[in-house]
């Protein structure tokens, strides 16, 4: 069993062509989650899992992995293929979890992407969505995110009412700022350095970090 101190990058079906972190980069457990193993495949990555109902896996590629640990379920479920593969990492104890989906496509499916992104939250596990040009993820009480000068932010509130403390080197402070479930106030602040802090004094809030030079 992995150590909780290690990480696991889950490869979907809908994984971008390229991530912000850059697949060279990925250091942890490869997570196939069903069709993503042909991506695992073509990027010459050593899956440590492969879960999924895999009806929609090319047979030719998955008799290549005889040897992984392979978690299969039935097309009719009630969890997505992407949900068994996080309730997988949970029971393993990673304390790391990226999820690589392009966010594309099917808008029910990436709605679904951050109902599990609030699970992973709520349980402490760090836990990011990730694409070509955003990285999703839900604040904690003290967040410090690093980018550069003119990245773009964007928050909203998962809760009815989200209240902040405080931020820093954010061009638009959230110092005492209420941001309501049903505003649209919180998109594009921007990064007056390159590193800024923010401090939520309560609510659920997504965060929505996109780097400047994927801006435009």
């Amino acid at each position: 069993m992995p150590s909780a101190k290690n990480s696991a990058w889950l490869i979907t079906n809908h994984a971008p062509a390229q991530i912000l972190s850059g697949y060279s980069n990925i250091c942890g457990d490869v997570i196939a989650v069903d069709k993503g193993l042909e991506w695992v495949h073509s990027l010459g990555l050593q899956p440590a899992a492969i879960i999924g109902d895999l009806d929609s896996v090319s047979a030719s590629v998955l008799s290549q992995y005889a040897e992984t640990p392979l978690k299969r379920h039935p097309a009719e479920k009630n969890e997505t293929d992407t949900e068994l593969a996080l309730n997988w990492c949970l029971e393993q104890n990673y304390n790391k979890i990226v999820i690589l989906n392009d966010m594309q496509g099917r808008f029910d499916h990436s709605a679904a992407l951050i109902q599990n992104l609030i699970k992973l939250h709520r349980m402490g596990v760090d836990s990011y969505i990730e694409n070509e040009y955003q990285r999703f993820f839900f604040l904690h009480q003290n967040t410090r995110i690093t980018g550069q000068k003119g990245d773009l932010l964007s928050l909203i509130s998962y809760s009815q009412e989200s209240r902040f403390a405080g931020s820093t080197a954010l061009q638009y402070p959230l110092n005492k700022l209420c941001l309501l479930q049903h505003q649209s106030r919180g998109i594009s602040n921007i990064f007056g350095a390159d590193e800024i802090e923010i401090k939520l004094a309560s609510g659920l809030v997504l965060a929505i970090y996109t780097p400047q030079a994927s801006s435009g």
